[in-house]
């Protein structure tokens, strides 16, 4: 008696086909090209180190602001975006010190503008503008540059309850390469704002840093 021999038809196995851009995608989500905090807006590779380069280091002037952790980077990435965040402080935060300076990490450049505070850190707006205004006043800002930039904080101050000034360091600077100069604007019915004038419209990140209490603006280039 024959045996009936079913012959079963061996179907091709169909792989995808990884395109060009999703290969780039995985190289850089692996690590083999950089991506994230290290890429540069205009290009160029921003060194993705925040906490270990400070105000105050590197080949710019200013004083040192010394090295904390990061608590949050929003966003840690380069862009040209206004950048916001919300905090309620009881008392306001203190506004203590101010600086700036030229940072250079593995060969890559970047100005650095930090507001150092007392009490945490308030909650925040940092972008372009087309002109800084002085607070209550209305009065425009004189600043060098051909770009302005502001950062308003709150519920924050630069003075005690007796009126005092709590700067620890001038109110004014700059002379950097991107950041060529920053003035302390106002100081009105909890908010502090700060003006920068920038050579260029430069890509910028903010990011948060403890020990002690600090806002970090780094403006590539």
């Amino acid at each position: 008696m024959q045996r009936s021999v079913v012959r079963r038809r061996a179907w091709p196995i169909h792989r995808p086909r990884t395109t060009g851009a999703a290969t780039l995608s995985i190289l850089l989500c692996a690590g083999v090209v950089a991506c994230g905090d290290g890429s540069s807006p205009r290009g160029g590779s921003v060194p993705a180190a925040s906490a270990s380069a400070s105000a105050g280091t590197g080949t710019g002037t200013g004083t040192g602001t010394g090295v904390g952790a990061v608590v949050s980077s929003p966003p840690s990435s380069w862009g040209a975006g206004a950048v916001s965040a919300q905090r309620q402080l009881a008392p306001s935060a203190r506004l203590v010190a101010l600086r700036g300076a030229h940072n250079t990490v593995g060969g890559a450049g970047f100005d650095r503008l930090v507001l150092e505070f007392r009490g945490g850190l308030p909650g925040y707006t940092a972008g372009y503008v087309d002109e800084v205004v002085r607070p209550g006043s209305g009065a425009p800002l004189p600043l060098e540059g051909a770009v302005m930039f502001e950062v308003v904080v709150t519920p924050a101050a630069a003075h005690d309850d007796a009126g005092v000034t709590t700067l620890t360091t001038p109110g004014t600077g700059g002379g950097l390469p991107v950041l060529t100069s920053y003035v302390l604007a106002g100081d009105f019915e909890g908010y502090v704002h700060v003006g920068a004038g920038l050579n260029t419209r430069a890509g910028f990140r903010v990011l948060e840093l403890t020990n002690p209490d600090r806002l970090v603006i780094d403006f590539a280039g």
